[in-house]
């Protein structure tokens, strides 16, 4: 299932993570503004669960950005 920048967006701020949003734009990496490891996994646990797709481990470090969740779910 593709997903779009919006339902993103919305997952991030159902997730309830520490990132301060007002500096979240689709490159910034969301360790460089307050997002911490179990924020990330919140954010693709949500990503999992609106897609059906799963997101290995190992695939998790990819997955830092905005644009990167994108890129991964829709191209997969």
């Amino acid at each position: 299932m593709k997903i779009t920048r919006e339902e993103v967006l919305a997952i991030i701020e159902h997730a309830g993570t520490q990132m301060d949003t007002d500096q979240l734009t689709d490159d910034v990496r969301f360790a460089d503004i307050g997002a911490d490891s179990l924020d990330i996994m919140e954010m693709l646990l949500g990503v999992q669960e609106k897609t059906g797709q799963e997101v290995p481990d190992e695939d998790v470090e990819k997955l830092g950005t905005v644009n990167e969740i994108l890129a991964y779910v829709n191209d997969n």
